[in-house]
């Protein structure tokens, strides 16, 4: 990623947190990216048969994202990252639609203005701009490094803990915690300290996390082992969670190969109501890529964990992180979505009750390969096939494993530096988990082949 340097005085910082700091030079390090895409799909219903299906959906929307480094020395920094009009379609929250010489609302075809979105008592929401992270860091001697505050996560593949920073996420994992990082020439060795919830600070219900990790990194291979352990204890409230992820790559020449293996054991209570539970899930994936000359070729696959038994209290499901993207609708989009009977604001025309996947792959089984031809510098295609089957189900279900499959085209045009358009346009062929469901209200018929596209105007820095 390119990144562009300056040099300012705190008094010339353009964030109104600073405004107010004593002059002192800075050097100014300047991330982000600026985010805008098209959307349209036909159908994510899969039913033209179903009472409720919604037929073509389209919309586009943006977002900011801006993650500016005040380097104070080299020693000590501090980073933050500010979201803006995140994920706000255009076309919303229209503005100047009343006639001030009438009094009275003027048709939309007039209106010629929109503003950010407010609430309806007229407070700023957070989808105007939101300070998603904060965190600073300081160097303790010459080989370890503090960092405290409110800082991205990210491992590995991005398997379970994934930061979303690439333009084309739309999540990301986040924790307040102090952590300490040191490094033993290509050996990293880090703990940290976190707090996943903070209740009543006079009261002992808060949630507190521990993580601890150990890698060998190296210009043509890595490896290492990252574990975190949640626990909450108060009056009948008692969770304990542990989380383990072994993950690994090597260059072979031309050929880039890397792996994850995560594990999630514990028992407690959720607090969703679902008590004394016990949890053991497993999760993975590996994938491999031959880059040569103007061709590229890769395959992916993985494992999710499932359940076979859905009533009981022992949880075997394994998700993956939603940012960890496979595909462009099957475990993107929510499917099946009907119409709303009523639409309104709130649910934007849409009834989400029939959906059996939506964002982020979980109990599954999938197969990704995918061809890739550089035709120039600037302009790269690539074709993928990807199909998924359930891990486990009841027994009763057992015959309706297959999701389905998809098949894949992106287009990757960078004309310039810092600016790149990505189109990617599929059909999603839905399996028996979507042909043989049937919602008590709602009915079935989701049978139906779906198409889509998204296409992507990002600038990157």
């Amino acid at each position: 990623m390119n990144r562009i340097h300056a040099t300012a005085s705190l008094a010339l910082v353009p964030l109104a947190l600073l405004a107010s700091a004593p002059a002192a030079a800075v050097e100014v390090d300047w991330e982000g990216h600026y985010r805008a895409e098209s959307h349209i799909y036909d159908s994510l219903s899969l039913s033209k048969t179903n009472a409720g299906a919604e037929g073509t959906s389209a919309w586009f929307d943006h977002r900011f994202r801006l993650r500016p480094g005040f380097l104070l020395s080299d020693k000590v920094g501090v980073y933050t990252q500010l979201d803006m009009l995140q994920y706000v379609r255009f076309g919303q929250e229209v503005a100047g639609r009343v006639d001030l010489t009438q009094g009275t609302d003027l048709p939309l075809v007039y209106t010629d203005d929109v503003q950010a979105p407010t609430t309806t008592d007229g407070a700023v929401t957070t989808q105007n701009i939101a300070v998603s992270r904060l965190w600073a860091e300081a160097w303790l001697g010459d080989i370890a490094k503090l960092r405290f505050g409110r800082v991205p996560l990210h491992w590995g593949t991005g398997m379970v803990w994934n930061d979303g920073n690439s333009p084309s996420a739309d999540f990301g994992d986040t924790e307040d915690r102090v952590e300490l990082t040191g490094r033993v020439g290509p050996v990293y060795l880090m703990g940290a300290f976190g707090v996943p919830y903070e209740g009543l600070v006079n009261q002992g219900d808060d949630m507190r996390a521990i993580s601890g990790s150990v890698a060998h990194i190296t210009e043509q291979a890595g490896v290492g082992f990252y574990n975190t352990y949640k626990w909450q204890s108060y009056e009948e409230d008692k969770l304990g969670l542990w989380i383990g992820d072994l993950w690994g790559r090597a260059a072979l020449g031309p050929v880039t190969v890397d792996g994850e293996f995560a594990a999630v054991l514990g028992s407690g209570d959720l607090g969703t109501g679902v008590n004394d539970v016990s949890i053991s899930a497993f999760g993975a994936n590996l994938g491999g890529m031959l880059e040569a000359d103007k061709l590229e070729l890769s395959v992916r696959v993985g494992l999710a964990g499932g359940d076979k038994d859905d009533t009981d209290k022992k949880l075997h499901t394994f998700s993956f992180d939603p940012d960890h993207d496979l595909a462009l609708l099957m475990f993107e989009q929510p499917m099946p979505v009907l119409a709303a009977a009523v639409p309104t604001d709130a649910n934007e025309g849409r009834n989400v009750t029939a959906v059996r996947t939506g964002n982020g792959l979980s109990n599954a089984v999938y197969l990704k390969p995918t061809v890739g031809w550089k035709w120039r510098e600037d302009l790269t295609t690539r074709a993928s096939f990807f199909a998924a089957q359930a891990a486990k189900l009841p027994e009763e279900t057992r015959a309706d494993k297959g999701y389905g499959s998809e098949i894949d085209l992106n287009v990757d045009y960078r004309p310039y530096e810092h600016f790149r358009l990505d189109g990617t346009f599929g059909v999603f062929f839905p399996g028996k988990y979507y042909r043989n469901y049937e919602d008590d209200t709602l009915g079935g018929g989701f049978d139906r082949t779906a198409v889509g596209g998204r296409v992507q105007a990002i600038v990157e820095f």
